[in-house]
């Protein structure tokens, strides 16, 4: 047994002196596939540390005095031990798996050295503990520290991958204030709790899965390193819902195997709002009651939104009775007894079938007669249902003459008169109903300014007026471009285009923003033939504009015969050598793609020869950004030229603009130095990484990567 014990100490020794070894040279750790998998144990591992470093604290907390009998002292000494060994196992394949990409840098730091520190701390409390074992407070006090720092360690990988918010979600969602459906946001309280409670986990600041952060709006609207979430030009609506519809055995499957699935509902939910231009603002009583959004949100939110049915369920097979391909009535969610009654055969409609409904006039919550041949006398019918709190009249014949009749209707909360021959007059006495929030008025014949009036006057009421500056409107997609290829020799056709007909798309060549005034319209015919970074956004009356697409054309008019890497990138990220950077081959944006050149403690030197003298006004590097791993772009760019490597002179100099705290994104990067034309045989291009990344980086003062994939001459 002691010598078995001395193994078990000597072997924990070698794992803490291994690890302390990795965490020093960290920066040029690579980990080959088959050690990633050792990596993943950490899950797994982690837990018996936990155990029996609690047991060990326990045992010293509240277990009787080592000194009096050798049984308690040996059985601490054994748990203690084997604690420090399963702490070094725990934190060495952890430090493999902090390799991999999708961690937030400054969650990962603290996760991984307090893991570290568990280690060290609890090795140093076995090789001391003869020290301790007579002095019984400094020892419950040193395995109360312990335990507190291996708690704490805990705490923190739960964060990264469960979310911050992971434990005390349970008990802030219970206490969150209700919302009416009335009230009620669909990204708000219908999507982000989607994505809180099945996305966030892999998808935070602290653990960015594919550099994919969720968030907030504006980093969802954003995308990872695989694109943007949702595009409605698409038959399957883009990359969100096509990873959701993926097998589960598929490992791109999202949620993955083993995590909480996407229901059916929600999955239907997601649809329909990204299928409506995924608003962030939209509010649920804006949607038709028949969409799928709507019934979802009542299922959801009707037990909280302060609105009961104290009703009866109304009797089956009078629902099929008056159930037909024309009057559809389906109940406002799953075993609510509340109905919605939807009307579809203008040509078959008659008063009659209002009247009809007679029997279930308690239980009929919301109505829908678009498009009907309704005639103002019907609407006194619709006095009959004492629970009718929404009521769609778009596109009907009425002129509003007998609207105040509906004013007998205590519940009504939302009227929609859109497509109508109302006037401003006949709106008027809607301030009056009970229960009345919201109208809606759009495509009316009543003018702008009297509109506005209304507003003014009328306050208790919230107005809808259509394309107006005071409507809800969807954001349009970002425009498609066509072009395949990216390097180029000549001139080339731009090719954008965009799903919704009547759409404009402006564009910019010059890196500033695209607006919907000063911008250049696209025309077919254009051409590019230089270098270009592309900016093309979507415009249209009615629309909020479209998010920015972004495009990079490389020219490439000269070749050397030959290009020499004055120094060698970093063994980590050798890509193929000098070839990497003419074979015409954009590289990926993950910077493991095995397409980078990688540079890190020595600047870039490259030397291009040329067969003859040539000609040459500028060099374009392709680089990398992201900043989460320390991936920068140059700090200087120099190009020297002369007739041999002898004779050069400095022929232009560069200077790119640095990333900030709030840059997230991953990005390829083009940086062109132009410089008068100068006829050359031979060039030197230094590339120069960031000596000291900044005080708002989590590593802090140390170097900074450069990547470069490709170089163009021109």
């Amino acid at each position: 047994m002691p010598r078995f014990r001395s193994f078990v100490y000597n072997s924990t020794f070698f794992l803490n002196g291994l690890l302390l070894f990795l965490l020093v040279m960290e920066s040029r750790l690579v980990i080959p596939a088959w050690l990633q998998v050792a990596g993943r144990m950490h899950p797994l591992l982690l837990h018996f540390p936990i155990v029996v470093l609690v047991l060990y604290a326990g045992w010293i907390l509240v277990g009787p005095r080592q000194d009096q009998e050798p049984f308690y002292r040996q059985l601490a000494d054994q748990l203690l031990l084997l604690g420090a060994f399963t702490a070094a196992l725990t934190a060495l394949v952890g430090l493999l798996l902090a390799q991999e990409e999708g961690y937030e840098a400054s969650a990962l730091f603290w996760h991984k050295w307090t893991g570290a520190g568990t280690s060290f701390l609890s090795l140093t409390a076995y090789h001391f503990r003869n020290h301790f074992r007579s002095q019984r407070v400094p020892a419950r006090l040193a395995s109360a520290g312990l335990v507190g720092l291996l708690l704490y360690t805990g705490h923190l990988g739960g964060n990264i991958t469960h979310g911050a918010d992971f434990v005390l979600a349970p008990l802030r969602s219970g206490s969150e204030p209700s919302v009416a459906l009335a009230d009620a946001v669909v990204f708000t309280h219908l999507v982000q709790p989607v994505l809180e409670e099945k996305c966030i986990s892999c998808h935070s600041t602290q653990k960015a899965k594919g550099e994919l952060v969720m968030e907030t709006a504006e980093l969802l609207t954003q995308g990872g390193k695989n694109g943007v979430l949702w595009d409605t030009t698409q038959a399957d609506l883009g990359l969100l819902l096509r990873r959701v519809h993926l097998p589960l055995d598929d490992k791109k499957h999202m949620p993955p195997k083993g995590k909480v699935q996407l229901t059916e509902a929600e999955v239907l939910m997601l649809e329909s709002w990204i299928r409506r231009g995924a608003s962030f603002t939209m509010k649920v009583h804006e949607l038709p009651t028949t969409d799928p959004l709507y019934a979802y949100a009542a299922a959801r939110l009707q037990g909280t939104s302060g609105t009961s049915y104290d009703f009866p369920v109304a009797d089956e097979s009078t629902l099929r009775e008056l159930t037909s391909n024309y009057r559809v009535i389906t109940p406002l969610f799953a075993g609510s007894p509340a109905l919605v009654v939807n009307f579809y055969n203008p040509a078959g409609f008659s008063a009659q079938d209002i009247t009809a409904l007679k029997p279930i006039r308690e239980q009929v919550v919301a109505m829908d007669l678009s498009t009907m041949p309704l005639k103002d006398e019907d609407v006194k019918s619709l006095a009959q249902f004492p629970n009718l709190e929404r009521l769609i009249l778009n596109f009907t014949p009425i002129t509003g003459s007998t609207l105040t009749e509906l004013k007998k209707v205590p519940r009504l909360k939302t009227l929609s008169l859109t497509g109508t021959k109302v006037t401003a007059a006949q709106l008027r006495p809607l301030s009056t109903f009970p229960a009345l929030r919201t109208v809606y008025a759009a495509d009316t014949d009543i003018p702008p300014t009297e509109f506005d009036q209304l507003k003014k006057q009328l306050t208790s009421l919230h107005w809808e007026s259509g394309f107006r500056s005071d409507t809800v409107r969807l954001k349009l997609t970002p425009p498609v471009i066509e072009n395949e290829e990216q390097i180029i020799s000549g001139p080339v056709p731009l090719r954008l285009k965009h799903a919704i007909r009547g759409t404009v798309i402006r564009y910019t060549t010059d890196g500033s923003e695209p607006d919907s005034v000063s911008s250049p319209v696209y025309k077919p015919g254009i051409t590019i033939a230089k270098n270009t970074q592309l900016k093309a956004r979507v415009f249209k009356e009615g629309w909020y504009g479209s998010d920015q697409a972004e495009y990079f054309f490389f020219q490439s008019a000269l070749r050397p015969q030959r290009l020499q890497l004055i120094t060698k990138p970093d063994p980590q990220y050798p890509a193929q050598g000098s070839a990497t950077l003419m074979d015409s081959v954009k590289s990926e944006a993950s910077y493991k793609s095995g397409q980078w050149l990688g540079y890190l403690n020595e600047p870039m030197v490259l030397g291009l020869h040329f067969e003859k003298p040539t000609a040459v006004s500028s060099i374009t590097l392709s680089t990398l950004r992201q900043v989460s791993n320390s991936i920068f772009p140059p700090e200087q760019i120099e190009v020297w030229g002369g007739p041999n490597e002898k004779q050069l002179k400095v022929l232009g100099t560069l200077q790119p603009t640095m990333p900030t705290l709030e840059t997230r994104s991953v990005r390829g990067l083009a940086f062109e130095c132009k410089f008068d034309p100068t006829t050359v045989q031979y060039i030197k291009v230094v590339a120069k990484p960031v000596g000291k990344l900044p005080p708002w980086h989590s590593r802090r003062g140390e170097r900074a990567w450069v990547f470069v994939d490709e170089l163009f001459v021109n």
